[in-house]
């Protein structure tokens, strides 16, 4: 079956571009040039948009806090709001965007979010009765579904790498998370929790090896790569850090390289997300790859067994990674 993303490989543009438009979005205008390869192309691929009948074809909410500027920053959450828009399309779901829980729409029979909602907006989304699924981070687990992937299996396999290769220093680089109140604050990440966790339990931990910036972007990387080299100065450093998310880790390349430290000669990275921007930095990042079409797909799914299935306790799935080796931590032979 064609799908809409081979659609949009075909034409050169967005998967949501190509759903919006092959799905009739009231909202969406594309100009008549763009509309008619759009179309012209799925004709050629015998493109027949499959709904699964009408007990499906839910009306959902995309509640989405994430900014402008943290997308730019973090092309995970980009790839993830157009992986759900693609594959509500897909099953028939009609998808409102909104950013706040007093947008979402009265006939809306649920809601998917993404981001971090303080607890006003918490309060609204419990009265307004409707069942919903939280990416990543869930506020209340008695209340609402949840997906997100288990950093603790992927933090656990780090430390378990490193110490079967023979590591006996390994350092940490990460970013805020978030309090009840979304004021961020150090030390309280789960990957760093986890991180701290298995180092002392494997005999490794070493809190002056840990270093948190004040975001998960490129900036903050390149900051704490500067800070690491500053701290490490005259001294060897940790064999291997374990990095919370590509961005960061490439921010930490930059210092490096710009100190002549080599990677993976003089220490060595392993990163967390296996965006594609991993494969092209110097050098490559390992990376655990996280799956953002599963993410957003399951999503979808599980929000539709939620709806049709009340009644339930409240679920939390946890979705796995696969660790991708290239050369900023080569694969043991």
């Amino acid at each position: 079956m064609v799908t809409i993303k081979e659609i949009a490989a075909r034409t050169g543009f967005s998967t949501a571009t190509v759903s919006r438009l092959l799905n009739d979005d009231p909202t969406f205008s594309v100009s008549s040039q763009t509309k008619k390869k759009i179309l012209g192309v799925a004709k050629s691929l015998g493109y027949q948009h499959q709904r699964k009948g009408n007990s499906t074809n839910h009306n959902i909410s995309l509640l989405y806090s994430i900014s402008p500027q943290k997308e730019i920053s973090d092309i995970f959450y980009n790839d993830l709001r157009n992986s759900i828009i693609e594959f509500a399309a897909e099953i028939g779901m009609t998808l409102s965007f909104v950013r706040h829980a007093n947008e979402i729409p009265e006939n809306s029979d649920g809601f998917i979010a993404v981001g971090y909602y303080d607890q006003q907006e918490i309060e609204q989304l419990k009265q307004l009765s409707i069942h919903g699924v939280f990416l990543e981070y869930n506020p209340i687990y008695h209340d609402f579904d949840s997906i997100k992937f288990n950093f603790q299996q992927i933090v656990k396999e780090a430390i378990v790498l490193f110490i079967n290769n023979h590591f006996h220093s390994i350092g940490f680089i990460g970013g805020p998370s978030w309090s009840s109140n979304l004021k961020p604050h150090n030390h309280d990440d789960v990957r760093t929790q986890y991180f701290e966790y298995y180092t002392k339990r494997a005999g490794v931990f070493d809190d002056q090896a840990i270093f948190i910036g004040d975001s998960f972007s490129v900036s903050s990387g390149f900051t704490l790569g500067k800070q690491i080299i500053k701290q490490y100065s005259g001294k060897p450093l940790p064999e291997g850090f374990l990095v919370a998310t590509d961005p960061l880790a490439v921010g930490v390349l930059q210092a490096f390289n710009e100190s002549r430290i080599v990677v993976p000669d003089d220490t060595t990275l392993i990163s967390i997300n296996d965006n594609d921007i991993a494969k092209y930095v110097s050098p490559p990042l390992t990376s655990f790859h996280l799956d953002v079409n599963q993410l957003g797909s399951s999503s979808v799914n599980f929000l539709q067994q939620v709806i049709d299935t009340p009644n339930r306790q409240p679920t939390t799935i946890l979705l796995g990674a696969e660790l991708v080796y290239r050369k900023s931590f080569p694969e043991p032979s």
